[in-house]
């Protein structure tokens, strides 16, 4: 028995896609105007930090761009979410090394490790049911 109709599920991974590209639209752009001021918790940087900081925050705007595009299709390549999503829960494992090295980083951050390890499997489920 199927819990969840085949359109529903790209409803979901096109949401997911949408509501994710516009996140990585929206801060890549706020990193990039005000580096580390744009970080909640952040403070001042080396020089070479705020650059290497502003480079990956347009790359991270570009995926945005990229998993806009995606949603946009009526039923998004698999091979586009899985990137997304291998992506998205490999920068959740690297934010845990971060933590367990550096320390707990700002609630939000923690917040968003939680979402990055939880989101991809739930995008990986919703895409199968999809086909």
């Amino acid at each position: 028995m199927q819990i969840v109709k085949a359109s529903t599920a790209r409803g979901i991974v096109r949401g997911l896609l949408a509501g994710s590209g516009a996140v990585a639209i929206g801060t890549a752009g706020a990193v990039v105007a005000r580096g580390t001021r744009a970080i909640p918790g952040g403070g001042t940087a080396t020089a070479s930090t705020d650059s290497v900081l502003r480079f990956y925050a347009t790359w991270w705007g570009g995926s945005g761009i990229a998993m806009l595009a995606a949603a946009r299709e009526p039923n998004p390549s698999t091979a586009v979410v899985r990137g997304v999503a291998a992506a998205t829960f490999v920068g959740g494992l690297a934010r845990l090394a971060a933590a367990r090295r550096s320390g707990r980083p700002h609630p939000l951050f923690q917040a968003l490790t939680v979402i990055e390890l939880l989101t991809p499997p739930a995008l990986l489920l919703a895409r199968q049911k999809s086909e």
